[in-house]
């Protein structure tokens, strides 16, 4: 019996010395504790556009069925409206270019009330045909600079008829906008003759990557193989947008457009090509 009480109160000892988990906080020695991540729109029914938009846009309106981003252009397949998208002879173009678009992405990293991370962006062409280099996919340079930081924008947007409103059920990861577009204010984005090299008739695929560090920069070697320095310090090579810089702790996203080129010649195309000089 007395070894039983030593038993009971030596548990009741061991249970007084456990400390409650509920304040303790772990340090995970990383410094990109996020994952940056495309941000799309969710589908939103009628209904829901009613209470997020209602007729009077000084009325009350529920922000709890406001999607996180504006009106863009989804992934998956791009179509014209009508008619084909063509391989169109230069000069010139094709007058079935898209309108500009934008592309969401969020990193939850911050510090304090500020966000942590700048998120650069590339469009990219075919990337999976330039595995051995696939800076060679670098593409469209014309409507977005490889590699240029996207736009930190606030969450939520007052805007008439597409309200926005920070994600409900998780705290905001903070978004940044990259808008694709052409420098003239009145052209489209011609998918099929402004990507910087001739494209073959086919499909094809823009993939846009976005990522939470500045791309890769290799290290800079001399012909006898030896690393360049400079005062004690590695010199690196030209940035490679396309490749992230893992070893620095960068996390990607992508997103995906797939579009079908036809060839002028092809008597089933319905091609809309613009003359020299227009």
């Amino acid at each position: 019996m007395n070894a039983v009480r030593r038993g009971i109160g030596s548990v009741i000892a061991l249970a007084a010395c456990i400390l409650p988990d509920r304040d303790i906080r772990f340090e995970s020695g990383l410094e990109n504790e996020s994952a940056v991540r495309i941000v799309q729109r969710a589908p939103i029914t009628a209904q829901m556009d009613e209470l997020c938009n209602p007729e009077d846009p000084n009325g009350d309106f529920d922000d709890a069925f406001c999607p996180q981003v504006m009106r863009t252009r989804a992934s998956g397949l791009v179509r014209p409206a009508d008619g084909d998208f063509c391989v169109c002879p230069s000069p010139g173009g094709d007058r079935r270019a898209i309108t500009r678009f934008e592309i969401y992405a969020e990193d939850a990293d911050r510090e304090g009330d500020r966000a942590k991370d700048t998120l650069f962006g590339v469009a990219l062409l075919d990337p999976d045909l330039a595995v051995d280099y696939p800076w060679d996919a670098i593409a469209y340079d014309r409507y977005w600079e490889p590699g240029r930081a996207g736009e930190r924008i606030s969450d939520g947007n007052e805007a008439l008829n597409d309200r926005t409103a920070p994600p409900n059920g998780r705290d905001p990861g903070g978004l940044t906008v990259f808008q694709l577009a052409d420098p003239s204010p009145n052209r489209g984005l011609d998918l099929c003759n402004q990507a910087g090299r001739q494209l073959a008739p086919g499909m094809h695929t823009l993939r846009f990557m976005v990522t939470d560090r500045p791309f890769f920069r290799p290290p800079a070697f001399g012909n006898d193989g030896e690393a360049f320095e400079q005062d004690g310090d590695p010199v690196f090579g030209a940035e490679q947008p396309g490749v992230p810089d893992l070893a620095a702790g960068a996390t990607y996203a992508t997103i995906d457009y797939v579009y079908e080129c036809r060839d002028l010649t092809d008597v089933d195309a319905e091609c809309a090509c613009e003359e020299a000089g227009e």
